[in-house]
């Protein structure tokens, strides 16, 4: 298989500029945090934020440390300007390669590295690593003025690792539609810490229609913990284990109609069991493997 090349596809993406009437769409900005980028750039997001319109595209070099609240536009892309999403440092220090958003040096308690508030927004190809009891990516529902609807939206190839204690990698706010695809979370720990959670916003619904696949999950305290409906959970790789009463593995206690199938779980099939982490909600249904058994898991756990 052939290992994407983002640069390579940036470089493609710099001369996608579009006209509708006299407007100019399909725009290119450069975040460069530790400066050094092409004429026009800028080092936070705070600052390039104002700038953005419908459809734009935000390519990323370097570490950003940063905590924001992303602007009411909609299809907005950020994508890590780099071949794998990693801190590049030299001695601690960064080096401006590698595409990663990490807490600043003096974080707002409980508050996201970014809250997505707008339809269509994609994340593609960035470590992340979150502030404690904190989400790297928030995509957020209330219906209001200033947080209309984020649903719609995409996380890709991006790598959710270690920060503060119980932070979590991707939460879900009562949206619609996400799907979040060849993912690693890992390490993201402490009782509090999830890989994947859901939080009650404004009581409108459940997240719903979300889609969760081919991700790996490895020696998290909770892995997907979601109160959603009809959502596809297919292909990820489980590593993590779960004594009895500790964590959770896939939860959708509250939801219906959920698909968990064709995923590979690290525990044993004894070990596959809503004591210990594995609820599918209302008629959910399950096919998986465990890695001590060829024989897919095709009940639903008990």
């Amino acid at each position: 298989m052939t290992m994407r090349n983002y640069w390579r596809e940036q470089q493609q993406i710099d001369n996608r500029v579009a006209l509708v009437g006299n407007q100019v769409i399909n725009r290119v900005w450069y975040l460069f945090p530790q400066g050094g980028g092409p004429r026009g750039s800028f080092t936070t997001f705070a600052d390039l934020s104002p700038n953005l319109r419908n459809r734009d595209l935000i390519l990323l070099s370097g570490v950003l440390k940063e905590q924001a609240t992303a602007p009411v536009v909609y299809d907005v892309t950020v994508l890590g300007s780099a071949n794998d999403p990693r801190q590049a440092t030299s001695g601690g220090v960064p080096t401006g390669g590698g595409a990663s958003w990490l807490a600043p040096a003096s974080p707002v308690a409980t508050t996201p590295l970014i809250r997505v508030v707008a339809q269509g927004w994609s994340f593609v190809n960035i470590q992340f690593a979150p502030v404690a009891a904190s989400a790297c990516i928030t995509f957020d529902r209330r219906e209001t003025t200033a947080i209309p609807d984020s649903s719609h939206g995409s996380v890709e190839d991006c790598y959710f690792t270690t920060g503060g204690s119980a932070g979590h990698g991707v939460e879900l706010i009562e949206v619609k539609k996400i799907r979040i695809e060849g993912c690693i979370f890992e390490a993201l720990t402490g009782a509090g810490g999830h890989a994947i959670k859901s939080t009650a916003g404004a009581g409108i619904a459940n997240t719903s229609h979300g889609t969760i696949r081919g991700n790996k999950f490895v020696q998290n305290a909770n892995d997907v913990f979601v109160v959603g409906d009809r959502y596809l959970v297919q292909g990820n790789v489980l590593y993590s284990t779960n004594p009895v009463t500790v964590g959770n593995r896939i939860n959708f206690l509250g939801g219906t109609d959920t698909v968990v199938i064709e995923n590979r779980f690290k525990d044993v099939i004894a070990d596959i069991t809503i004591a210990k982490g594995y609820k599918s909600g209302t008629t959910g249904q399950w096919s998986n493997m465990a890695f001590d058994s060829t024989v897919p898991i095709a009940t639903v756990p008990a």
